[in-house]
């Protein structure tokens, strides 16, 4: 057991275990399957059934397997989401937490109450925080780590000037790579970056929160700018992006760009 995990560990009151390593080039290789995400937690509904909050949520079945990125900010909402959708939280085997922040780990008391024990895989830099009762077993996360057959992370990234360490997922997918943020306060660009680098492969989807709040209209057409460089085809930006930066890509991306919210669902494939 690492240092880092047992931090982990405290931050959200877990039981603990060894994370397993980088998986091989090899598991990189596999055939794609038909993928489909689900947004669980979002700052708007796609579905009236859920309730919307600041946060966000994605559940990634793949190649018959389960994983959870994030538990949103609120977890009666997040458990009242799950039922809405008619989630079988008993086919959860992994969640990813983004970053170590109460928007994206909240929820995490829904899964407990419903008995959920999956291995929960975070970052070795997670700061220490609240002492809960143990429940998970938790990993740290490592770049290029398969964490559920085909979901593999980015790994820690952090931007030195903002200092919040993440990680995102990719997803090789006979259409091309799809990306799912939580925040992105490493940077949009620089995680997708990551990913075209890591795995030589064009984006079909970029989605989650891009972290845009903050940013004036220049610095996001510049964005949309880099994801043109990029190759990226279709981009679904939500949670922290902003209305206004969200406008511009979707102005950008028209009929390609994909608009999310709790209880949206993608297929992509198949």
């Amino acid at each position: 057991m690492t240092a880092s995990a047992a931090r982990l560990g405290s931050i959200l009151g877990l039981a603990l275990m060894t994370g397993a390593g980088p998986a091989p080039l090899a598991a990189q290789a596999r055939p794609a399957a038909p993928l489909r995400i689900t947004v669980l937690f979002d700052n708007t509904t796609a579905d009236p059934r859920l309730q919307s909050a600041w946060g966000f949520a994605a559940l990634v079945e793949h190649r018959g397997h389960t994983l959870l990125l994030d538990a949103g900010g609120d977890a009666r909402i997040f458990g009242s989401n799950l039922d809405s959708q008619r989630v079988d939280v008993r086919h959860i085997e992994a969640i990813a937490i983004s970053h170590a922040h109460g928007d994206h780990t909240n929820g995490l008391e829904a899964l407990r109450s419903r008995g959920v024990s999956a291995t929960l895989y975070g970052l070795p830099s997670f700061p220490r925080g609240r002492p809960d009762p143990d429940h998970f077993r938790v990993a740290d996360a490592a770049p290029g780590q398969e964490l559920s057959p085909g979901v593999f992370t980015t790994g820690e990234m952090v931007d030195p000037a903002v200092g919040i360490p993440e990680q995102a997922l990719v997803i090789p997918t006979d259409s091309g790579l799809v990306v799912v943020t939580g925040c992105a306060h490493p940077g949009i660009v620089a995680i997708v970056r990551r990913a075209v680098e890591t795995y030589h492969a064009p984006v079909y989807l970029v989605l989650g929160g891009f972290h845009l709040v903050q940013k004036s209209d220049a610095e996001v057409d510049a964005i949309i700018a880099e994801f043109r460089r990029l190759g990226v085809r279709k981009v679904g930006a939500t949670h922290c992006t902003g209305d206004r930066a969200i406008a511009r890509f979707a102005a950008a991306w028209g009929a390609d760009f994909v608009r999310l919210g709790a209880g949206r669902v993608l297929v992509v494939g198949g």
